[in-house]
């Protein structure tokens, strides 16, 4: 990767400011809602499910370490789609972790780790270029969801011996539903969304007023954010691909979290069943986005896809723990990395 040497859009004293302000309420606001969590969850209880799984915890961790690197990877791909552009690696790292880090801790899933990364790429491109190129990884992001979620339908109607009627008919929805999803994806790719999507505010109450005056400037910023995403899929099909490539790779390689688990807990597992266990589990809670974290949602999926699978229901809640703490821990490194990134910068 290309460590070359940081060259900021050069901002002006108020968006300087500006930029510190939003960052610095982003950390208080990650902070707060992380030491809520844990208050939540309680010490005593982080610390004696660490124990239960022993040093398969560091592994745990440690395959998320491999993940964000996956993520950052597949957007580095993206942001350098563009030549004149030169961002440290780490530095795209530092903003994926951050940003993930946001998005576990606030409903809706992209309400808080988005606008962080705009935000922070705005020093190093334009604005309607740093907005391209988050808009691009989300939504290589979300499509890698929908290739996994077909490749889980299609292993379980291989793997399992006897597939219930109900979870078949589960299963054949999840799968056209997928294969729509990633039809208007690619459409989306070729076309653009952006300025299709505030047409559609457009007609809605409230914000269609504000959206429809919208002045000449922002709507012409709007139509270059959608050129610039056409052009990946249009123009770099080698680095579009690339990069939703290494979003799936990603998603495969997080199935290992729940399989050293269910390691750690002294069950017999093997890795189709993780894939299995992760693919209905993120389905399930993905229904219910709004819930900060996936609260409830996640636990429901993962004791449902154990009961599909044989597994002790019961050692759903267990398993359930362990990742929220893991993600305790992730979030802590996000907030910390987003506070420290620039401690001497501004």
């Amino acid at each position: 990767m290309n460590e070359s040497v940081e060259i900021s859009v050069s901002e002006s004293p108020v968006k300087t400011n500006r930029t510190a302000l939003w960052r610095n309420i982003a950390f208080l606001l990650g902070g707060a809602v992380l030491l809520f969590m844990i208050y939540t969850i309680g010490i005593d209880q982080i610390w004696a499910n660490v124990r239960q799984t022993g040093w398969w915890f560091l592994a745990i961790i440690g395959v998320w370490g491999v993940v964000y690197l996956i993520n950052t990877i597949a957007w580095y791909a993206i942001i350098h789609e563009d030549e004149s552009v030169r961002i440290p690696f780490y530095r795209v790292m530092q903003f994926t972790v951050s940003g993930y880090a946001l998005n576990y801790v606030t409903p809706m899933g992209l309400a808080g780790g988005e606008p962080y990364r705009i935000m922070e790429l705005r020093r190093y491109m334009p604005t309607e270029k740093a907005t391209a190129s988050v808009i691009l990884y989300a939504m290589m992001h979300v499509c890698s969801h929908f290739f996994f979620w077909l490749s889980a339908a299609v292993l379980v109607a291989w793997y399992l011996p006897v597939v219930p009627t109900a979870l078949s008919i589960a299963l054949t929805v999840m799968a056209s539903v997928s294969i729509a999803l990633i039809f208007l994806f690619f459409k989306g790719y070729r076309e653009g969304l952006v300025v299709k999507l505030f047409k559609i505010l457009g007609k809605l109450p409230l914000v269609g007023k504000k959206v429809r005056n919208l002045k000449p400037e922002t709507q012409e910023k709007l139509i270059l954010i959608d050129t610039q995403i056409r052009s990946l899929r249009g123009k770099r099909k080698k680095a579009f691909y690339f990069s939703l490539g290494m979003e799936f790779l990603a998603r495969v390689v997080s199935c290992l979290e729940i399989l050293f688990i269910l390691l750690a807990l002294g069950q017999q597992a093997i890795y189709l069943d993780a894939f299995i266990v992760v693919a209905l589990s993120s389905l399930f809670a993905n229904i219910l986005f709004f819930s900060p974290m996936q609260m409830g949602t996640r636990e429901g999926g993962i004791f449902l896809a154990f009961k599909t699978l044989g597994i002790t229901p019961g050692l759903s809640v267990s398993v359930s723990m362990i990742t929220r703490i893991r993600e305790l821990f992730w979030i802590m490194m996000g907030i910390l990395i987003m506070k420290l990134n620039f401690h001497n910068k501004e």
